[in-house]
């Protein structure tokens, strides 16, 4: 089993290359190339974990070496080096693959730091210590990720009702997962091989959704000049899917209504009736009974279209999912964006729960995203988790409910050691186990540090 790091240099410097192979080769297996043509030819023949690539090489320039290494090996970690440190060439860098981008000269040890981050998997390590290792599973298109009890109780109603035909509403917040669930029911449904057609009733304009969702005949209004199929008829031995059903006027109500009684359509400029064979899925954020109340739902269309009522719980009720979300998240962005992300942090996890998550699924989907992007390695780390959301005063009524919930005595000392104890840990990994520059950090004096320590029981090195 190989377990050094196998690095190419690539650089016209032949002085360079040599100082830089005899520094770099006490430590990992070093290769180096003048040329765009000695560089291809090693990368034809010798897998590498990881290029330091020069931008001039000669008359050659070295993106175009890049984007041809990229031809050969498109997972391959490429660093650039040059003199000339300019924003359009490291956004060119980046554009066309490049993980890093270094000035020179560069110091032998930032290279040796590189490596050891980049190093691939293939090299049989496993992850960092108090990390987690992603797996090799590859999901399925349309799964609904959660094993928590609240979701397998979901999955199952979903499951029994996909069999049927009858209209479903799905509920709950936005960024929940209601489209896919749709998906989902549609996908287990005996109309699984027909179309699934989904519409928003929010982001059309409500004089234009009658004739989306109906079509229309030729000459119905002025600038009709040919009839439209409208969605209904598209969707005929299908499903289509009605999101944010909330926001569809009173008057459109009535025409779906029909729909749901006797399964005919009334298109535009048009006075006959035409029958479909739709299955309608409806969802939405808002609270329908309130709206019935308010005159601004209709009563008969709700019961028509809650024959299944499926509710979303937001991701707040359901935090035992977010690891797992997590990880999937991880797994499709890598995939996506052509990375090698193996592993997370385990402290990544506790961040992410310590979330309220006001945007659920959708928001912690985007902030995984994001750690992909913008990690230089393949482990997702804390400061790669950038989460745009402050704390709410919900956060903070969450947290005291927490505090006088776990502790029926001593409330406040408690709670302070807890948070205390959380802080000094956060700490010394932030200033890498090193105490005097934890205790400034903490703005206590090393003779406190050595005492909180010992109270808390946590050890002074990272072991």
């Amino acid at each position: 089993m190989r377990m050094s790091a196998r690095v190419l240099i690539v650089d016209d410097d032949n002085a360079l290359c040599y100082s830089l192979k005899r520094v770099l080769g006490d430590h990992f297996d070093v290769y180096t190339a003048l040329n765009m043509d000695e560089a291809l030819n090693h990368l034809k023949s010798i897998k590498f974990d990881i290029m330091f690539l020069d931008y001039k090489l000669g008359e050659i320039n070295g993106l175009d070496v890049l984007e041809e290494a990229k031809k050969i090996d498109a997972n391959l970690p490429v660093v650039v080096m040059t003199a000339y440190g300019t924003s359009n060439l490291i956004l060119d860098s980046i554009k066309m693959g490049a993980i890093e981008y270094l000035v020179k000269p560069v110091a032998p040890d930032e290279l040796i730091k590189i490596i050891n981050k980049l190093k691939r998997t293939d090299l049989g390590e496993s992850c960092p210590e108090n990390s987690y290792k992603i797996d090799d599973y590859e999901y399925h298109e349309n799964i609904f990720i959660g094993s928590s009890p609240v979701m397998k109780d979901v999955m199952v109603l979903v499951a029994n009702v996909a069999r049927t035909d009858y209209p479903v509403l799905i509920t709950g917040e936005s960024g929940t997962g209601k489209e896919l669930i749709a998906k989902i029911i549609h996908q287990y449904s005996k109309r699984s091989e027909s179309v699934f057609i989904p519409i928003n009733c929010a982001a059309i304009p409500e004089e234009l959704l009658e004739s989306e969702l109906f079509g229309y005949e030729k000459g119905a209004f002025t600038g009709a000049e040919k009839g439209k199929l409208g969605k209904f008829e598209l969707a005929h031995n299908g499903t289509i899917f009605l999101d944010e059903i909330g926001d569809m006027s009173i008057d459109l109500q009535a025409k779906l209504l029909r729909v749901l009684q006797d399964g005919t359509i009334e298109k535009l400029g048009c006075s006959k009736f035409h029958y479909v064979n739709v299955r309608i899925i409806a969802a939405t954020n808002k609270n329908l009974k309130s709206m019935i109340r308010e005159g601004k739902f209709r009563e008969d269309l709700f019961y028509r279209l809650n024959v299944v009522n499926i509710h979303l719980p937001p991701l707040r009720e359901r935090k035992d999912d977010i690891k797992e979300l997590a990880i999937y998240f991880a797994k499709k962005y890598s995939k996506e964006l052509n990375k090698r992300i193996c592993c997370i942090e385990n402290e990544v996890f506790e961040i992410l729960k310590e979330y309220n998550w006001p945007g659920n699924v959708r928001e912690l989907e985007n902030v995984i995203r994001k750690a992909v992007l913008i990690t230089r390695d393949n482990l997702i780390k804390v400061e790669d988790i950038k989460i745009d959301g402050e704390i709410e005063k919900k956060d903070v009524q969450d947290i005291t409910e927490y505090f006088t919930s776990k502790y029926k005595y001593n409330l406040l000392e408690k709670s302070v050691e807890e948070v205390e104890e959380k802080l000094i840990r956060k700490a010394l990994k932030m200033t890498n186990y090193h105490l005097s520059n934890t205790a400034e950090l903490l703005g206590i004096s090393r003779v406190t540090l050595n005492a909180k320590l010992k109270k808390y029981g946590i050890k002074s090195a990272n072991s």
